[in-house]
């Protein structure tokens, strides 16, 4: 059972690594993997890239959490009283797992029955092995590219190479992705800033926050539904990629405002601190000048050259061998 584990976890590592290098290759070179399915498959099977690929893997995550919710209050529900034995309890597990598992089974064997069923076959047989490669770049490392990638996005829009994200995304969208504009960066900042002072605040007023922060998140995600679904059918895939990436490059001005922020308090309560070492009175302080003293953290401070010991005289303003 032990090997099996290991193997298991190994397993999932290599997965996980290839996962989230072949996501950088799609960020970074989704030309070059484009024109190679579209060239083994003989046709173009692949003209941008669409989030339609990954709806299965969307739609699973979905029923897995709406599972898990449902597991524990069966749990609860069934071991009120009682303390369940191993085998029970993995029983119970097993059966969420298959109920969770039965979507995306069925999707994979309609997929492989459409493919034996289709008129090109080589076409479709290519096109199933292109979304799996990204459902499976998508679940083990696409995630942790995501994130990344908005933050090097925000990091660059002040750069000289502000136009690299942008230009990498239109390669893989086929439309213009980033807006022209960086005034929604201030709902990021703003946000931040709001996080970092509410932890001074009481935890009644902290509920409050989260609570107003939580509202806004979800009216400006029910705007942004509302711009696309009213939007004309040929703007709708420009409005979708646009505001994914406001959402996200958002969070990343989120994290990166209070982190400054954190980061700012910190060294200036190290300053004072250090401000007021050096200011205090005592044997460290001294008022004698003259050439024989040493002024350095490396040779010493306040050695005299002369008797190669600390200054008496330092604090009295004299120095005998003036």
């Amino acid at each position: 059972m032990e090997i099996i584990i290991v193997i298991l976890a190994l397993l999932s590592q290599i997965l996980g690594l290839c996962g989230f290098v072949f996501s950088c290759f799609l960020f970074l070179k989704f030309s070059s993997i484009k024109g190679w399915f579209n060239k083994k498959a003989g046709t173009e099977i692949v003209s941008s890239f669409s989030f339609r690929s990954i709806r299965t893997l969307i739609i699973t995550g979905g029923l897995g959490f709406i599972m898990m919710i449902a597991g524990m209050l069966s749990y609860a529900l069934l071991f009120m009283d009682e303390t369940p034995a191993d085998a029970q309890a993995c029983w119970l597990a097993g059966i969420y797992v298959a109920l969770v598992l039965v979507y995306p089974v069925w999707r994979v064997v309609r997929r492989i029955r459409n493919c034996s069923q289709a008129e090109n076959k080589k076409a479709e047989t290519w096109r199933l092995f292109y979304d799996v490669a990204v459902n499976l770049a998508a679940l083990c490392g696409g995630l942790l590219v995501l994130v990344v990638l908005s933050f090097v996005a925000v990091i660059l829009s002040f750069t000289k190479w502000s136009h690299f994200v942008p230009g990498r995304l239109y390669e893989m969208a086929g439309v213009d992705v980033v807006p022209e504009s960086k005034k929604y960066y201030w709902v990021g900042a703003a946000l931040g800033i709001v996080a970092v002072f509410s932890q001074w605040l009481s935890s009644n007023s902290q509920d409050i926050i989260g609570g107003v922060v939580c509202v806004s998140a979800l009216a400006l995600i029910g705007y942004a539904w509302y711009q696309i679904r009213s939007a004309a059918p040929e703007n709708k895939k420009r409005l979708r990629w646009q505001w994914g990436y406001m959402i996200l490059t958002t969070y990343a001005v989120f994290t990166i405002t209070w982190i400054l922020i954190f980061v700012a308090i910190a060294l200036l309560i190290l300053y004072i601190v250090l401000a007021a070492t050096g200011n205090t009175g005592g044997k460290d302080k001294y008022k004698v000048t003259c050439d024989n003293l040493t002024d350095d953290v490396i040779n010493g401070r306040g050695i005299c050259k002369i008797t190669n010991a600390r200054c008496r005289m330092r604090d009295t303003g004299v120095c005998p061998y003036n």
